[in-house]
């Protein structure tokens, strides 16, 4: 990434749900999601709508040089946690982005819920998300149902 400069975040809106569509139904997403059943159209759209009227809430699409890099997200999960994830575009996976995109996520999800603690919830089987994670600050908190429950340290 080093030739690239650093990625911006900004808010999604529904002229991007074609691009968040296409991510989220990119088979290795999919395979590293909580639900791996492929996602209709119509569903997403819903789904989209109710994400960005909800106050507890953000997603982004992360830019840098004009191209359209992924996007992060951010939700508050409980009265003193807000979960993030990332979903790097898949012609960029293995680029370096991914941690960029997660530390301008993590500062963000910061200054909008600064009294909250940051987690992340990461497959067990997906060793490059869980290494970004740990590479990014995140310890390791706990293990559920094939899925590595992640805090952000300090």
């Amino acid at each position: 990434m080093s030739a690239m400069s650093p990625p911006v975040l900004r808010v999604a809106g529904p002229r991007d749900s074609g691009d968040l569509l296409a991510w989220r139904n990119d088979p290795e997403t999919r395979a590293n999601s909580r639900n791996t059943d492929t996602i209709a159209r119509d569903s997403h759209e819903a789904w989209l709508e109710r994400a960005l009227a909800d106050p507890d809430r953000r997603i982004w699409v992360a830019e840098a040089d004009g191209r359209k890099l992924g996007t992060v997200s951010a939700a508050r999960t409980g009265p003193d946690t807000v979960e993030v994830s990332i979903t790097v575009a898949p012609g960029l996976r293995g680029s370096g982005v991914g941690g960029a995109m997660l530390r301008a996520c993590v500062a963000e999800t910061a200054r909008t819920w600064p009294d909250r603690g940051i987690v992340a919830t990461v497959r067990v089987e997906n060793a490059a998300s869980r290494r970004l994670f740990e590479r990014c600050g995140f310890v390791a908190a706990g293990e559920r149902d094939g899925f590595v429950t992640y805090r952000r340290a300090g």
